[in-house]
């Protein structure tokens, strides 16, 4: 991308926030429809710069997600937007003009007639050694990203809920196992989950148990865990699945645009949210699937929308 100007423009006609997969697949889009585009964000590309290996996004058979995104990063320098790095927004304030005003708390501020939210979401983590070394390396936070290179391995899923017993049931089905279930309470899943977990013979609970630390020299070997009691096990495993929740990242545009129970802006079929002129898209989305693949197809319908809209204004 180019590098900062020195001074942002007078104004634009879409203020991109965020760029993972789908602020950067917005940005492109935008740009390449001649609208005078922004990009502003603290880092560039989200979720996706933790994946070791990616094999699910079409015309890529292996490439690791910082190979992905570079390749989306250099794409979007070939077009025209002004790329504000470093920067993280704490408002947007209508201007009272049918246009917004975008804020950083680095003091940026960038008048703009359309928003296109696309923060992502960032997995709460565990905080537990060996953890954050890990990561790519056999910790992951996404089954459906990564359980197909775990085919007839030994792996941990960790999570309390509906979202861990899925991410379970889905390992077994590609071929992992045996698969632990780790909680620190019950599972807490709809009766029919419950009841494939209970039947699956690769998959065996571990509730009340407490993770204590992933080990292992380069990749994922041990986990280990903490019973009520204090005593302590260790489970050999090759890659640990978290599945305890996630951040939401646009905390800014609460009380702006009407959110979920789960936190995630509620969109229409075009990306645009309850506020008229901010859309928003990726995994802050109310939309089924956090994929990276996804999370590019709604960047893009939302910049198409964007420019349709002030075609028509």
């Amino acid at each position: 991308m180019p590098e900062s100007p020195a001074t942002p423009k007078a104004s634009y006609d879409v203020v991109i926030i965020g760029a993972g997969p789908a602020g950067l697949t917005a940005g492109m889009y935008a740009a390449r429809q001649g609208l005078t585009t922004a990009l502003v964000t603290g880092t560039v590309g989200g979720q996706a710069m933790w994946a070791k290996h990616v094999e699910n996004f079409i015309g890529w058979q292996l490439v690791t997600g910082p190979e992905l995104i570079d390749r989306f990063h250099e794409h979007v320098h070939r077009f025209d937007v002004d790329c504000f790095e470093d920067n993280l927004v704490n408002a947007i304030v209508p201007d009272g003009h049918d246009g917004f005003e975008v804020f950083t708390r680095e003091g940026l501020a960038l008048r703009t007639s359309m928003v296109i939210i696309a923060t992502g979401k960032a997995a709460n983590r565990l905080s537990i050694p060996g953890e954050a070394e890990l990561v790519g390396h056999g910790v992951s936070y996404c089954a459906t990203c990564d359980a197909a290179f775990f085919v007839g391995k030994a792996v941990a899923v960790i999570g309390p809920g509906e979202s861990a017993a899925d991410a379970a049931l889905e390992l077994s089905t590609l071929g992992a196992g045996p698969i632990a279930l780790v909680s620190a309470q019950r599972v807490v899943a709809p009766e029919p989950v419950l009841a494939k977990l209970a039947v699956d013979p690769a998959i065996t609970l571990h509730e009340r148990r407490k993770p204590v630390s992933i080990e292992g020299d380069g990749h994922v070997e041990r986990l280990v865990l903490a019973a009520d009691d204090g005593t302590e096990e260790t489970l050999d495993v090759c890659g640990v699945f978290i599945e305890v929740g996630s951040i939401k990242a646009a905390d800014f545009a609460m009380g702006l645009v009407e959110v979920n129970d789960k936190g995630e802006i509620v969109v229409d079929k075009s990306g645009a949210t309850s506020t008229p002129g901010i859309y928003a898209a990726g995994d802050v989305i109310d939309e089924f699937g956090k994929q990276i693949i996804i999370a590019t197809g709604t960047g893009a319908r939302a910049a198409m929308a964007v420019n349709r809209d002030l075609k028509r204004r």
